[in-house]
């Protein structure tokens, strides 16, 4: 699953999240990390940080452990038969 559909089935104001640079560095996201008080879906510690596009502009969004798997998955899972898939080993 993408963060924007993430954000989107949790009912996450896009409002509330802090703007962010359109192209950050990897030292913005890691500092940026650090700053982030909890996960944007359910408040827990961050362990991951990503900028999503919105209709305000690039936001920061940061996820915990049990939702950056999720996302991370659609962006390394093969795709078999028009259908993506992680594998686990």
């Amino acid at each position: 699953m993408d963060v924007d559909r993430l954000l989107h089935r949790h009912g996450v104001d896009l409002a509330r999240l802090d703007p962010a640079p359109h192209v950050p560095t990897w030292q913005e996201m890691r500092d940026h990390l650090a700053l982030l008080t909890g996960c944007a879906v359910c408040g827990a510690t961050c362990l991951s940080a990503w900028v999503v596009d919105t209709e305000s502009g690039p936001r920061w969004v940061g996820l915990c452990q049990i939702h950056t798997p999720g996302v991370l998955s659609e962006l390394v899972a093969p795709t078999v038969l028009g259908k993506t898939g992680a594998v686990h080993g």
